[in-house]
């Protein structure tokens, strides 16, 4: 499902509340099963169903799951030392 670009923002609103160096807004690659989500700081993916929730009804997505997703957010620098090779330019 192709969803709406204030839905990432949305998202992004309710995410940096718990993790404010999240960043803004780069990009959303999506799969099967989730939405890689990119920002000019980093990358996280996003379960498909938490996307559904946020567009239907974002008051069903509690906001233990809201911190949890914010505690998977990965910094660029984090993940080129985890790779070897620099992706924070990769869209």
């Amino acid at each position: 499902m192709k969803f709406p670009l204030f839905l990432y923002y949305e998202l992004l609103i309710r995410l940096t509340i718990f993790k404010p160096e999240i960043g803004e807004f780069q990009s959303a690659l999506p799969f099967d099963d989730h939405v890689l989500l990119k920002t000019d700081k980093g990358m996280m993916e996003i379960p498909i169903d938490i996307m559904n929730m946020q567009f239907n009804d974002p008051e069903l997505i509690p906001e233990q799951e809201i911190g949890k997703l914010a505690a998977a957010f990965r910094p660029y620098n984090e993940i080129d030392s985890m790779t070897g090779r620099p992706v924070s330019n990769a869209s």
